[in-house]
């Protein structure tokens, strides 16, 4: 039976059934990562005309608040990824919680700009790294051996974030933007803190090794940063992730500009963001599935390739119609970036070395994204066209598939003898 799996290209840990507290698992995880992204990025272009007027500052101080969360997390991510190899998860997932929640006390509290950006940089930051992004990921990967990469897509669809804008609008029509603030604190409280007591660190059995001898792993069974980073498999599997979320960044960021720039009106250029972002919603279930079946390098590999054809489209500057087709596709694949990466870490280098990985993945990916979005916008300035950047951008997903094609060479991590045991 290991036999079979293997020549499927499918770690041995697929034939051993999840253990059934992985379901509970999944969805404190899934609870989490929506409570805390959901609430962080949801509500902030809803509350930040609210901002300006409370504290009296500028739109362009007001706006400081996500790129300290975003710097702030992605620095810290790293160091998280260590702590969880090393600390109770359900102690991480519990203060990463308390900080969101008294993130947004604070919000709701203050009138000093220093305090709310203190709010965002040094607890709705912390709080994206544990709670919101590397602590739910990794609880998901420790769980699930069947089924890993769909159980990672279900976990990150973005279910709060598409609702949070619009509660918050029309919250603001009778609350206050403090109480509103306080409200969402609240929640955060009575959802998370609850649901982080009843998450359990590890699964009887533990998780799958690094495929290395005993004697260089750690003791966790876990690769330490330095021999994660010494591994041309481990950057080959960040790159091509990381394609990914520099494109939905990018587009993100600039799609209503671009689309300008090709001759359509505002309210079409908005209407393209807005399907990208829905239809994004089923690709990280898609592609979490596909992962599964294929692999993370190979799912990554694919990826690479599809964008790099839809990224080229984009340069025959098609009619709306067309384009809508090309946006939507290119936000189906980019909401897989999340799953792949997850399985192919975890295939790659046991599950045991996730949250080193994923960490590392996420600082590594900061400079990239930034380029994307600072880049692009360059570009433009220079050129009076997104042209060179949509060029660039498909160049990086040709570099995303053959680096996807090289990860998913190489070993594979084994499950020990007590997890291939059935539970």
């Amino acid at each position: 039976m290991a036999l079979a799996a293997d020549s499927a290209g499918v770690s041995p840990a697929e034939v051993t059934p999840n253990n059934p507290l992985a379901k509970r698992m999944g969805v404190i995880a899934g609870l989490s990562h929506n409570f805390v992204i959901g609430t962080v990025m949801g509500a902030f272009s809803i509350m930040l005309a609210p901002a300006e007027q409370r504290l009296g500052v500028s739109a362009e101080a007001a706006a400081a608040g996500i790129p300290l969360v975003l710097v702030g997390s992605s620095i810290l991510a790293p160091f998280v990824g260590v702590l969880i190899a090393k600390v109770s998860l359900r102690l991480l997932m519990l203060i990463g919680a308390l900080l969101a929640a008294g993130g947004f006390a604070m919000l709701g509290l203050t009138q000093s700009y220093a305090l709310y950006l203190v709010a965002y940089g040094l607890l709705l930051g912390p709080a994206l790294s544990l709670a919101g992004s590397i602590g739910p990921a990794t609880l998901v990967t420790r769980w699930f051996a069947r089924n890993r990469g769909l159980a990672l897509g279900l976990v990150h669809l973005p279910v709060v974030i598409a609702i949070t804008p619009w509660l918050a609008e029309r919250g603001l029509r009778v609350f206050t933007p403090a109480t509103i603030y306080l409200i969402i604190g609240a929640l955060i409280a009575l959802v998370l803190v609850p649901a982080s007591l009843m998450a359990v660190d590890h699964p009887p059995g533990g998780e799958s090794k690094a495929p290395v001898g005993a004697e260089k792993r750690t003791a966790d069974g876990s690769l330490s940063v330095a021999q994660l980073l010494a591994r041309p498999r481990f950057w080959a599997l960040c790159l091509a992730a990381i394609a990914s979320m520099a494109s939905s960044v990018m587009l993100g960021s600039l799609l209503v500009p671009m689309g300008q720039s090709w001759g359509f009106t505002r309210a079409e250029s908005a209407l393209l963001q807005s399907m990208m972002s829905l239809v994004g919603i089923a690709g990280s279930v898609l592609f979490g599935w596909v992962a599964d079946k294929l692999g993370g390098g190979r799912s990554l590999a694919l990826i690479g390739f599809d964008c790099a054809v839809l990224w080229a489209l984009l340069l025959l500057h098609p009619p709306f119609a067309v384009t809508a087709v090309v946006i939507g596709l290119i936000g189906l694949h980019g909401a897989g970036a999340i799953p792949t990466l997850g399985r192919g870490l975890s295939d790659a280098f046991g599950q045991a070395s996730y949250s080193r990985g994923f960490g590392l993945n996420t600082l590594i990916g900061l400079p990239f994204i930034a380029l994307s979005v600072i880049g692009s916008a360059k570009v433009f300035t220079v050129t009076q066209s997104y042209d060179g950047a949509i060029t660039a951008m498909a160049a990086f997903f040709v570099v995303a598939m053959l680096l996807g094609l090289y990860a998913a060479g190489g070993r594979m991590a084994r499950p020990s003898a007590a997890e291939a045991a059935p539970a």
